[in-house]
């Protein structure tokens, strides 16, 4: 057995508990830091400045859902991997446009969002160039150049290869 006077006692430094205390800090200041920079790089894309514009512009997208209810619109949608071709098939009562646009909005990050532009080659029949279109829940817009109609839905994408709209489903 030891005495009091045999006893050697450490300096605090050479110790391990002192060192796990002032670790927990430590690692929660690096946790905000990066944290912080995480949150200052990345835009808050679902956050829209002009919330109120658009609450507006509703009203101007319900007439144009309407339009599209009276011509009895379809468009079948399908992709191509392959040759990265997009077709576009629409049916309709009235006369179809020359230019229709079509656009895919990724449901959390904007900056993947894509605008096509289709060209027609028959009176139905449209076609496009869409490069790689990745895997999401897609909000697509269909709509002629001049705003008159606009087809909505939402493609499950690659597990879906064919997208059907139907303006009375709208």
């Amino acid at each position: 057995m030891k005495t009091l006077n045999q006893i050697t006692i450490e300096p605090w430094y050479k110790q391990g508990w002192p060192w796990a205390l002032i670790a927990i800090p430590f690692f929660t200041v690096v946790a905000g830091v990066i944290t912080f920079i995480i949150a200052n790089d990345t835009s808050d894309s679902l956050v829209q400045d002009d919330y109120y514009k658009q609450g507006l512009a509703i009203n101007s997208n319900f007439e144009r859902i309407e339009h599209a209810r009276k011509l009895n619109l379809i468009a079948t949608i399908t992709f191509d991997q392959q040759s990265e071709l997009i077709s576009l098939s629409m049916r309709s009562t009235g006369d179809l446009p020359e230019l229709i646009e079509l656009t895919f909005s990724h449901p959390t990050l904007k900056n993947k969002d894509r605008k096509i532009a289709f060209n027609r080659l028959t009176p139905k029949e449209y076609v496009g160039q869409l490069d790689h279109l990745e895997d999401a829940n897609w909000h697509v817009l269909l709509e002629d150049k001049s705003r008159n109609w606009i087809l909505k839905s939402r493609w499950l994408y690659p597990h879906h290869q064919e997208l059907t709209i139907n303006s009375h489903s709208n």
